[in-house]
């Protein structure tokens, strides 16, 4: 009793300091301050090599969830930590053995006396914490009382690109390529009773997609639904109804979630996170459809299975001469558009069921789980004669198991999982993260994959966009030399024993990065960040056998973002691209662009536009720049030839259970006569686009 009285008082004495110190800086502005703290960590996750294939609706319903309803830090998860991004493995590391020893958290402030834990990452993290004893929660609320007491939320949306295309142009014979209208429309419902209950639907309509009629027949060209309930009981800890993602290990068999990879964020390489979660996003491929549960018999052991049956999109072909349904398909398609006779067709062509599940002994300080999934398909995937894809898996069925670990010893983790695929093939992976010192981070990351190895729902640390054909070395640091300074560096090397996409043939390659961020909290970012990278693609020569040749791109960047005043800030960034290879091919670009964000305090409205000049020679040197959109939305383009872009967004909060939003974006080629190509063409140097939004919560 006495000891406990002690700790109690050491930790007031703690918590009261502290807030004398902070002065309120970590609070403030709730709302406005964790929507622009979701912006930056997702833009800073855009630098990862997969941006064209980003989900980022999935990551964002992650953070959205947790900033309406705030987790309480003295019964969150290593999980929910991790969803949080900005969360370091060791700081989360150091906040388990601190929660462990000193008992529940009294307030917020106490963080900063968790080791690790700076006055940046609380100020990160903030908006989508809070602070109470678990005591005082409420505890096995029923269902009506759930339901009664829970927070709906509608979005309508519609958007617009205000030039014809090449698409919704009628032909001679009186036809159009696209089925559709030009409009997109989006309706989105959510009903959230904390935590432990979740439920919602989407509806989608893209561009040239129709409204009822072909290829949309209930509606809406897409449709998606989810329940899910969490601590139902004390052996079943979770259920999911509807359509849903699924995360094993470090993503050698699965991880349909959006995956940490190569950025700026150089400790953050390790993969962890809920097994099962609601899927909520408008990507219309990467979701299972069915049901899944986590089951917990035993404090240390928990089980997850799931299983799944939905239509996919396939391009396939029939027997013309037997004229038969089709029999074989050559590839999945991942777009989601359905605006053509031709993407009607392949539209849900194939049926795809997957089964698996995850079975889990867990310590404190050590885990070690045992993954599986079968995936069968109703008709054989048959690839063409390309080189890279001899290994790749072709037929109707795949299975694929793991074995994946976590140690953590004082202050280090080590991590990692091997995989083999059901034709002997075998995939590895395994790292540690450090701190060598009170300023000084370290991450290593070993991966070896076969060139055989086969497997279709992967998303693991990686140069390519799967885990095969590679094996490498990653080494990152993060280095705190003085207060408010953070220098971020890594050095990748890979080899690849086989040929690649546009590489007929074996090939290496190298990959620096360097950041040095300057901070003064809630005033003033400034960065320099430099890349390189080294790699072999085919010759661009017409040949009569492709060869690899070298290429080198880099990447300068300049970023500033200062706040003018409590309401008025001000971001500017100019970057360069330079890329040229062995045979003296050279192109190089540039993008400057600036930001104005008015965020009057407690008024209804609020505005942010950009104005950009770019002029980039070549797709090798396209420049990726993340947008403001829409609340909950993001947008990120790739700049190439020369022209300027500007936008703006206008937001209106008429009552408290209402926003109203609008954007309007144009970009303006110098030199082109037509912009993009095929059905997406548009005559002239302009396109532009309109949004609006409505979001209602009840």
């Amino acid at each position: 009793m006495i000891l406990q009285y002690n700790i109690f008082v050491r930790k007031l004495c703690t918590v009261v300091l502290i807030s004398l110190l902070a002065i309120g800086s970590v609070f403030g502005q709730e709302e406005e301050i964790g929507t622009q703290l979701i912006t930056n960590t997702l833009e800073e996750f855009l630098e990862s090599n997969d941006v064209e294939d980003f989900d980022y609706n999935t990551v964002f319903e992650n953070l959205q969830l947790y900033y309406d309803k705030p987790i309480n830090i003295n019964d969150i998860t290593e999980d929910q930590l991790k969803e949080l991004f900005v969360v370091s493995e060791i700081q989360i590391s150091n906040f388990l053995l601190y929660r462990a020893e000193f008992g529940e958290f009294l307030a917020l402030q106490e963080l900063q006396a968790v080791p690790e834990w700076d006055l940046n990452t609380i100020n990160a993290v903030r908006p989508f914490l809070m602070c109470q004893s678990n005591q005082s929660i409420l505890q096995g609320l029923g269902f009506r009382d759930a339901v009664s007491n829970g927070k709906s939320t509608l979005f309508l949306k519609g958007k617009r690109v205000l030039q014809e295309r090449q698409g919704f142009q009628e032909r001679t014979d009186g036809t159009k390529p696209y089925i559709g209208d030009p409009n997109h429309l989006y309706v989105r419902y959510r009903f959230d009773a904390g935590q432990n209950l979740r439920a919602g639907f989407t509806a989608e309509k893209d561009p040239g997609e129709r409204l009822f009629g072909d290829g949309a027949k209930y509606g809406f060209d897409f449709y998606s639904f989810f329940l899910y309930g969490q601590n139902i009981s004390k052996r079943i800890k979770a259920i999911t109804l509807g359509d849903f993602a699924v995360s094993l290990g470090q993503g050698l068999i699965l991880h349909n979630d959006f995956g940490t990879g190569k950025t700026s964020y150089v400790m953050n390489v390790k993969k962890s996170g809920r097994s099962l979660r609601p899927y909520s996003s408008v990507n219309e491929a990467n979701f299972f459809r069915g049901a899944g549960i986590i089951l917990q018999p035993s404090p240390k052991v928990q089980t997850t299975l799931f299983a799944s049956y939905k239509n996919i999109d396939a391009s396939v072909f029939k027997d013309t001469v037997e004229n038969t349904d089709f029999d074989e398909f050559t590839s999945f398609r991942q777009d989601g558009f359905h605006r053509t006779p031709l993407e009607i067709i392949n539209k849900g062509a194939l049926n795809m069921i997957n089964m698996g599940g995850k079975a889990q002994y867990k310590t404190r300080d050590f885990a070690l789980s045992l993954n599986g999934l079968y995936t069968q398909l109703d008709k054989s995937l048959v690839r063409d004669d390309e080189l890279y894809q001899r290994y790749l898996f072709a037929g109707d069925k795949l299975l694929n198991a793991s074995i994946d670990y976590q140690y953590r010893r004082k202050n280090a983790t080590f991590f990692g999982e091997s995989a083999m695929s059901d034709n002997g093939a075998m995939a590895h992976l395994h790292g540690v993260l450090t701190s060598l010192d009170r300023r000084v981070d370290m991450s290593v990351v070993y991966r070896n994959y076969a060139k055989d190895y086969q497997v279709l729902n992967a998303n693991a640390f990686a140069e390519s966009s799967q885990p095969i054909n590679e094996n490498g070395v990653y080494l990152g640091m993060e280095l705190r030399p003085v207060n408010r300074v953070t220098v971020s560096t890594y050095m990748d090397f890979w080899k690849n024993p086989w040929a690649s996409f546009r590489r007929d043939g074996p090939g290496h390659g190298n990959e620096f990065l360097l950041k040095v961020l300057y901070t003064i909290k809630r005033k003033l970012d400034v960065y320099a960040q430099y890349r390189i990278e080294n790699k072999q693609i085919n010759s661009s020569f017409v040949e009569p056998l492709d060869y690899p040749i070298s290429t080198k791109l880099q990447r300068l960047r300049l970023h500033l973002a200062y706040k003018v005043t409590k309401e008025w800030e001000w971001r500017s960034r100019v970057e360069w691209a330079f890329f040229d290879n062995q045979e003296g091919v050279a192109s190089k670009g540039n993008i400057i662009y600036q930001d104005i964000i008015y965020k009057p305090i407690a008024k209804p409205y609020s505005f942010n536009m950009r104005y950009a000049l770019f002029d980039v020679e070549s797709f090798d040197t396209r420049i990726y720049a993340y947008e403001n959109d829409l609340l909950y939305e993001f947008y990120i383009p790739f700049f190439q030839n020369r022209g300027s872009r500007f936008y703006v967004n206008a937001r209106y909060k008429p009552t408290r259970s209402m926003t109203i939003e609008g954007r309007y974006g144009v970009t303006i080629m110098d030199e082109l006569e037509t912009i993009s190509s095929g059905n997406s063409e548009i005559q002239g140097n302009t396109m532009s686009e309109v949004k609006m939004q409505i979001r209602y919560s009840f």
